[in-house]
């Protein structure tokens, strides 16, 4: 960017001209008059009762509402509870099996049924496509029982489970056991609902993930080492250089099919859609589903301070934040500008194919209700929905199958995660590499280069904010060294073992002032006495799990705040797993003043100053706690002047 075009931007943004855009996304339509009237609990219901419940359904744009599935069918769809678009619809289709005894589908139904409305834990309902997941992948569990000649689960014995769980361990890895089997968990939760109960705990009193093998703290991001690989840096270089070659030549490519001469889904074409997705995935580090949900004109640029900045603005789903933006390179923008010019006749067509719906809806109609291009109404609904839904998306391509108006026998569908990898392993093999390329690698491969720059371990923050994590540990392990050397892990081990031990033994002092939560209950352990303190303080050191926050140590792992007492100090004074020692004393003076400065800002309205106040007493009962004086008035000049202590 030259220095006319920064002036430019500076002014325009110093005129309020450029301002967040608003997500370019149609409202999306649900049956909730329908849907609510089902039941959230099928105890009490007979099988006749239970089959006319209706699972999914849809609503048109006059409020009509329409049933796509029931209980007794025997397909469950859930293409209309697809949020994240990149899932592909085949995924989210549950045919159950007619060659198991159909006692044993009824239950998994209900057990499934009540996941899905009334969900499991803490009243979190499943989305629609993790119970089409476990749908699908319990059938081969279900077979299982049915050989055995088992006609319900009141007759599923643990001894069964525990057969199988052996069996498929020769085969397939903990986490396959666990989807393959979470549905028959279910049937244990929800024995209420099923019509035969399963007698006894389905696996002898653990947990599932346990009786696969797949112990809970694997689940946890701490103590775990990444799995997916870094790609190296020279199929980066590689994959990049043919990535930019590509976009350097598509306005060319684009002016060819402009005139005619090749068509809109030409492999040229794709091409350069799969360039730019590979570096908006590499440089932004988003998930695949924040990739391809990216549309029409959803980026900006701002200055602050001089300096430009890039902003992708899309919809995260995996934790549930909504709308959020990522800071980009300008090379991404411009890869955005050429894909809008690649996707404008594909969203035409979506556009042509609504209108072409919605006049097919308002016509005629079979007597069995179908409409004449032989869709139902819900499927037609259903469809219209989601063209509408997906017309100003980017990462778009022509999908052989159901057909459109133009009647080929192929429409217009947002890339889904397969067939993103597909066409990145496709990149690849062009770029000159053998490198297997998948779209999460370039998300750790962004998070590990974020972390080696110049940013260097305290960009570990940001990368949290822009990865859109809800801890810090597991952006720890998306940052960690590609090179597993266990030998290595070993030793560092031993040398934080060693460093934990100096730090209790200096705790474990009769004099040495504490803080926060755990602090004040380690000195109350201080009065009783131990037989061999020095081998308590090692097992201890073994054993507990310490970070530093600059200002505290943390011995909460995965529990209370997740991560944010790093960039709010304040958390950390009454946290219940926080110690604070004299070394920490200065920052903690340092906090004290700062907290002091927030609260001289009386502008910001009555929760700015509330929170600032009890800042203040947290840092003061800290430095009070600590035997620490209260900084003096000479101190705040010198801190305000200075930005230090003497």
């Amino acid at each position: 960017m030259d220095n006319s075009q920064k002036e430019r931007l500076r002014n325009a943004n110093e005129a309020g001209l450029i301002t967040p855009l608003p997500v370019c996304r149609s409202i999306k339509r649900v049956a909730f008059e329908l849907l609510a009237a089902q039941p959230i609990s099928l105890g009490g219901l007979s099988q006749a009762e239970r089959n006319a419940i209706v699972v999914t359904a849809v609503a048109d744009e006059n409020g009509n509402e329409y049933p796509v599935s029931r209980f007794g069918d025997m397909s469950w769809n859930f293409t209309s509870e697809r949020t994240a678009k990149n899932t592909a619809r085949t995924g989210l289709v549950v045919h159950w099996p007619e060659d198991v005894p159909k006692a044993l589908v009824e239950d998994a139904k209900a057990a499934l049924y009540c996941a899905f409305r009334r969900g499991r834990h803490r009243g979190w309902r499943w989305a629609g496509p993790a119970v089409a997941k476990s749908g699908k992948e319990v059938v081969p569990a279900l077979r299982y029982l049915a050989t055995l000649g088992l006609q319900n689960f009141s007759q599923v014995r643990a001894l069964h489970l525990s057969d199988y769980i052996a069996d498929r361990r020769r085969e397939v890895t903990p986490k396959s056991i666990v989807n393959n089997l979470v549905v028959i968990d279910l049937v244990w939760v929800f024995h209420d609902d099923v019509l035969h109960p399963l007698p006894e705990h389905p696996w002898a009193g653990e947990s599932l993930s346990s009786a696969a093998g797949r112990p809970e703290v694997e689940r946890a991001s701490c103590g775990r080492t990444a799995k997916t690989p870094v790609i190296p840096r020279s199929v980066q270089r590689a994959i990049f250089t043919t990535c930019e070659a590509r976009l350097d030549g598509a306005e060319r490519v684009l002016q060819m099919r402009d005139r005619g001469k090749i068509p809109a889904f030409s492999y040229r074409l794709t091409q350069i859609r799969d360039a730019v997705l590979y570096l908006i995935q590499i440089t932004a580090g988003m998930r695949n589903s924040e990739s391809v949900g990216i549309t029409s004109g959803c980026w900006r640029t701002e200055i602050r301070a001089g300096v430009p900045f890039h902003w992708v603005r899309t919809r995260e789903h995996k934790t549930r934040k909504g709308d959020v933006e990522f800071l980009v390179p300008p090379e991404a923008l411009r890869a955005l500008e050429i894909l809008q010019k690649y996707a404008e006749p594909l969203q035409k067509r979506l556009a042509e194919e609504a209108r072409w719906l919605a006049d097919q809806l308002q016509g005629g109609r079979s007597a069995n209700g179908a409409l004449a291009i032989g869709m139902t109404v819900a499927e037609a609904v259903q469809r219209l929905n989601h063209v509408r839904e997906i017309g100003d998306h980017l990462f778009i391509a022509i999908t052989r199958g159901k057909s459109d108006h133009l009647g080929r026998g192929s429409h217009v569908e947002v890339m889904s995660n397969g067939a993103c990898i597909a066409q990145l392993k496709k990149l690849a093999r062009q770029a000159g590499t053998d490198w297997d390329l998948a779209n999460h690698q370039c998300r750790r491969t962004f998070a590990y280069n974020v972390a080696n720059s110049r940013l260097g371990r305290m960009g570990l923050v940001f990368l949290k904010w822009q990865l859109k994590h809800s801890s810090l540990s597991w952006t720890q392990l998306y940052c960690a060294s590609p090179v597993q050397d266990q030998a290595l892990y070993s030793e560092l081990e031993e040398e934080l073992v060693e460093a934990r031990l100096e730090l209790l033994e200096g705790w474990a002092q009769p004099n040495a002032p504490l803080s926060g939560g755990a602090g004040k209950k380690l000195m109350q352990t201080r009065a009783t006495p131990a037989r061999d303190l020095q081998q308590l303080l090692r097992l201890t050191a073994e054993t507990v799990e310490l970070r530093s926050t600059g200002h505290a140590w943390c011995i909460s792992g995965m529990q209370v705040c997740h991560g944010q007492g790093v960039y709010d100090p304040t958390m950390c004074g009454g946290c219940s797993q926080a110690i604070i020692d004299g070394d920490q004393a200065t920052t903690w003076q340092m906090i004290h003043l700062e907290n002091l400065r927030l609260a001289a800002i009386t502008d910001c309205g009555p929760a700015v100053s509330k929170k600032a106040m009890r800042a203040i007493e947290r840092s003061a009962q800290v430095l009070t706690d600590l035997g620490v004086p209260l900084p003096t008035e000479k101190d705040a000049e010198t801190y305000g002047r200075e930005g230090r202590l003497q």
